[in-house]
């Protein structure tokens, strides 16, 4: 996939605490639309302080879209999708649990945490780069845009 995607200077919050994942996903995000900035954390406590913080003093803007991967240090995925979807600001952030976990158990217990979509992490990197494009283009269309624009507009 080589069209790169213009996305209107959105930001990803990328939570993975691998770091050949989450470089790889920086990459190809990078390479498909470039306007859009991957903001890393490798744990689920980091994520958590970054986003309360954003929640409260307002200097930065929302994520756009959260991708959580589920085995993290300090927090699980799933305990930071429960902090998440528990907040009545934050909920509204959508969050695509991507993880290489297929486990029902882990799936089940992400749809019913709330989380918006649940995405295997392809095996091999090549897969990536058609990977990230679909997750970009699907919330490109989304109009939850316009609900994460308002709450940085509002906060």
């Amino acid at each position: 996939m080589s069209s790169k995607k213009e996305t209107n200077n959105r930001t990803i919050l990328l939570i993975e605490d691998n770091e050949d994942h989450a470089e790889i996903t920086r990459f190809y995000v990078n390479e498909y639309a470039a306007d859009i900035k991957v903001v890393w954390l490798n744990d689920g406590k980091a994520a958590m302080d970054h986003i309360l913080e954003i929640n409260e003093n307002r200097e930065q803007s929302y994520p756009w879209l959260i991708l959580l991967d589920i085995k993290l240090p300090k927090y699980n995925g799933h305990e930071v999708l429960s902090r998440l979807k528990s907040n009545q600001t934050l909920r509204e952030i959508p969050v695509v649990m991507f993880t290489t976990s297929t486990s029902n158990q882990d799936i089940d217990a992400a749809l019913k945490g709330g989380a918006n979509s649940y995405i295997q992490k392809p095996i091999e990197p090549d897969g990536y780069a058609f990977t990230i494009a679909k997750i970009i283009d699907y919330w490109s269309l989304n109009q939850h845009g316009i609900i994460v624009d308002n709450l940085n507009k509002h906060a």
